[in-house]
């Protein structure tokens, strides 16, 4: 499902999940303060949201500054930025087109990190993109100018300048469904939100006021004239990552190397494909494509279920239409490659298929399943596994 070219939308919408997250929490203007002072290149790669650090070589020494926050008195979250870095790694800076003295610091976020020069140019690098600001575009000013939008970056990840004396930052995303403030860091004289959702409000507090200021997103510049973004994909398959790219800046932290995944089976074709991950270490991931881009990824499951030759590790249903069969069940997992040359599957309706197997892993969708919220959904399966010469091994009841 390889495609030329990147075409990321300006803002991406919250995904159910985090949107269920998001109305549980009341967001502090986290205040980060990272001494400026120059220091030796490092690269920083933010792998799910931890921060892993390692020396280019030579003289060069990590600097990696883990914000300090404020919360505020009705709850607190962790904000966006999860490190600062003064300068920049020599290696970002050349990608970016910079050269190390222009970068004032690199803005360590889940998945990306964002280089600020001295003179408001922005650059994102993710796993799988790169974008940069256009000088031709200039700052959008907020209410009377006290405060600016500086850039959008290619992932969606809004950048703008705060009143003078600013000590404490609240974006509220205006949902009237209850979602409330959204996470937002304060970093020196810069507010940073990955959330930009229509609606979006600001309050700055200042050492002498309150600016109160509404930021039209649907106004701002979209991402194709801001940020110009495009792909530049690591050694791999593209798929993979751009798979990862997506898990890491929703924060996954399961990821870990990410030049160590590979593609598994594959459920569908396009444009709506289910694709098994591993990372040729024991774990798997579940990536869902729509539109043939991915859409979610999935940890797999921490219960199982299997026999000696295979193991279920994740199983999802979906709801997809109003009718009581309008629905699906997926079911995927490992094998054990040396042994397994086939899994044929019976669903509670004696219906069976076979599962589609490769390197070591398996997926199989069952369409138009009847669908309750009280199902257990491996409740009536089973599983006979085949060996290379399509004789049986063992049939497992799951459930």
């Amino acid at each position: 499902m390889s495609q030329p070219g990147i075409n990321l939308p300006p803002h991406r919408p919250l995904p159910p999940d985090v949107r269920k997250r998001l109305r549980r929490r009341v967001v502090g203007g986290g205040a980060v303060r990272a001494p400026l002072a120059a220091a030796a290149a490092v690269v920083v790669l933010a792998a799910g949201g931890a921060i892993i650090a390692q020396s280019t070589g030579g003289d060069d020494r990590t600097a990696v500054t883990p914000p300090s926050t404020t919360s505020s008195a009705a709850g607190s979250q962790a904000p966006p930025v999860t490190g600062v870095s003064p300068g920049a790694a020599t290696t970002d800076a050349a990608r970016c087109g910079l050269g190390d003295a222009d970068v004032r610091f690199t803005l360590l976020l889940a998945g990306r990190r964002i280089l600020v020069t001295r003179d408001d140019r922005f650059c994102e690098l993710t796993h799988t993109t790169i974008s940069k600001n256009n000088p031709a575009v200039g700052p959008v000013p907020l209410e009377d100018g006290a405060a600016a939008v500086l850039w959008r970056s290619g992932s969606g990840v809004l950048i703008g300048r705060v009143p003078t004396g600013t000590g404490h930052v609240v974006l509220d995303s205006g949902d009237p469904t209850g979602t409330g403030p959204v996470p937002v860091s304060l970093v020196e004289d810069l507010f940073v939100t990955p959330y930009t959702m229509v609606g979006l409000s600001a309050r700055f507090t200042t050492s002498s006021s309150v600016v109160f200021a509404g930021i039209d997103v649907a106004a701002l510049p979209t991402a194709e004239v801001w940020a110009a973004p495009r792909e530049e994909l690591p050694p791999g398959d593209p798929d993979v990552a751009r798979c990862l790219d997506l898990a890491l800046r929703d924060g996954a932290r399961w990821v870990g190397d990410p030049l160590t995944w590979r593609p598994g089976a594959m459920s569908g074709g396009r444009p709506d494909a289910r694709l098994v991950l591993h990372d040729q270490a024991g774990k798997t991931a579940y990536c869902e494509f729509s539109l043939a881009r991915p859409f979610l990824v999935h940890e797999e499951n921490a219960a199982r279920q299997g026999g000696e030759s295979f193991e279920v590790r994740y199983v999802t249903s979906r709801q997809t239409g109003p009718g009581p069969g309008d629905g699906h069940v997926l079911l995927a997992g490992t094998v054990d490659a040396t042994r397994v040359g086939g899994l044929e599957i019976t669903d509670p309706q004696g219906r069976t298929l076979p599962a589609t197997l490769r390197d070591g892993t398996f997926i199989a969708r069952f369409d138009q399943r009847h669908l309750t919220a009280t199902d257990a959904l491996l409740e009536g399966f089973r599983v006979r596994v085949l060996d290379h010469g399509d004789q049986p091994i063992e049939t497992v009841a799951l459930g």
